[in-house]
């Protein structure tokens, strides 16, 4: 006999399951860590588990569209007289001013990645069109021409900056995302 009482189905938390699967790919391995073992730690079904994470890598890349909706959304709100790189400060620190229930979780996100290398790999592709609109952003700022070396450099450069600066962060546990960022980004001047 069920514990469950009929009616409406439970809601499964997709952030508190992925906080679990993160814990384990932290602590075994993300190789070793398969999802039938994430389920059940995490005390949902196979089939729950693959409709709110349809790949293993999406319980780690989760938070990816959280940051870039908070860099989009600070970018837009910069004043248009800002040099191009002091708003893409501005936005790259407002976007690691991560939520304080998803610090945690960011923090294994960011070591479970920086452990792997075909992690790491796919998030260049993951992050392709946040580059992109940094480069779009900086050449409308500027006024370059589409594309612009120097746009494209600096685009980059903002974008490896800010994520070394998060996985520093991560495995060193050292104060508030956005003050490393920060400190970070003040190198490229």
């Amino acid at each position: 006999m069920s514990d469950r009482t009929a009616g409406r189905p439970r809601t499964i938390d997709p952030d508190r399951v992925s906080l679990v699967a993160l814990r384990l790919f932290h602590e075994r391995g993300y190789d070793t860590v398969s999802m039938d073992e994430v389920a059940g730690a995490a005390g949902v079904s196979r089939r729950s588990l693959f409709r709110l994470f349809p790949t293993k890598a999406s319980l780690v890349w989760g938070g990816l569209d959280e940051f870039v909706d908070r860099f989009t959304a600070a970018l837009a709100r910069q004043e248009d007289a800002e040099s191009a790189d002091l708003a893409l400060r501005r936005a790259y620190e407002a976007a690691a001013r991560f939520p304080a229930g998803t610090v945690e979780t960011t923090r294994h996100r960011l070591r479970v990645i920086s452990a792997n290398p075909a992690l790491r790999a796919e998030g260049v592709g993951r992050s392709a069109a946040l580059v992109d609109e940094v480069v779009r952003f900086i050449g409308v700022r500027d006024g370059l021409p589409d594309h612009d070396l120097s746009a494209v450099v600096r685009a980059h450069a903002f974008a490896a900056a800010s994520g070394a600066a998060l996985a520093w962060w991560a495995a060193h546990d050292a104060g508030r995302p956005e003050a490393v960022v920060a400190r970070a980004l003040a190198h490229l001047r």
